[in-house]
């Protein structure tokens, strides 16, 4: 504010000899002329440093070089690409839906049909899903021992291939009934993908695409 007193004093004086001057000689008017010029310059210069200067965000050091206008999309948006593994598991979840419909079957509220309509649909499940378990894995017992029938487990046992339930206590050998034979599998041949379209679909966690017909 203090500089910008004098400059308008001397805008004021530089007009008011102007007007004082009758017949001004053109030495005077070109000395007057270029004080007016100077004065209003020191008034914009005045006006300008008291006005708030904004900095852009790319001349500020502390801040980034680009604005952000809005927040990054939601990882929970984006399909990410699944692992090895899961393009595998992807892979045969496709599969049991193309040959037995599995997944219709598991997504669907079973509650509002009929004993009758479950066990058909089960049945159309057991056929298809089964055939294409059958197609892909070697599938076996775990032991011999049929359901219900006396077991005795040495103390060699595979620990991985037995889960002991009920009351267990002591070391073995473990004396009981089978419940469930349990299942392993010799041979593992997974579903190879198409290279170009079932690559694709299971890159975007498409288990099996949407089908439209057309009329």
């Amino acid at each position: 504010m203090a500089s910008l007193v004098p400059a308008l004093l001397s805008v004021m004086l530089t007009a008011l000899y102007f007007i004082g001057v009758d017949t001004p000689k053109d030495l005077e008017v070109a000395r007057n002329s270029a004080l007016l010029a100077v004065a209003l310059w020191m008034v914009v210069n005045a006006v300008r440093s008291k006005m708030p200067i904004e900095v852009p965000a790319s001349a500020d050091p502390l801040r980034p070089t680009q604005a952000i206008d809005a927040a990054p999309p939601s990882r929970a948006a984006m399909p990410t690409e699944p692992s090895r593994d899961g393009r595998d598991v992807l892979s045969f979840l496709g599969l049991l839906q193309q040959k037995g419909r599995l997944l219709d079957f598991l997504m669907d509220d079973v509650s509002r049909y009929g004993d009758a309509q479950i066990g058909a649909a089960a049945r159309v499940v057991h056929q298809g899903a089964g055939a294409a378990v059958r197609e892909y894995f070697d599938i076996k017992p775990v032991t011999a021992v049929g359901e219900g029938d006396a077991l005795t487990l040495d103390s060699d046992y595979d620990a991985h291939s037995y889960r002991l339930i009920g009351r267990v206590v002591g070391e073995p050998p473990y004396r009981g009934q089978v419940l469930h034979r349990g299942w392993l599998t010799t041979t593992i041949k997974l579903p190879e993908l198409h290279p170009t379209t079932g690559s694709s679909l299971i890159q975007q966690n498409i288990i099996t695409p949407a089908e439209i017909e057309l009329t």
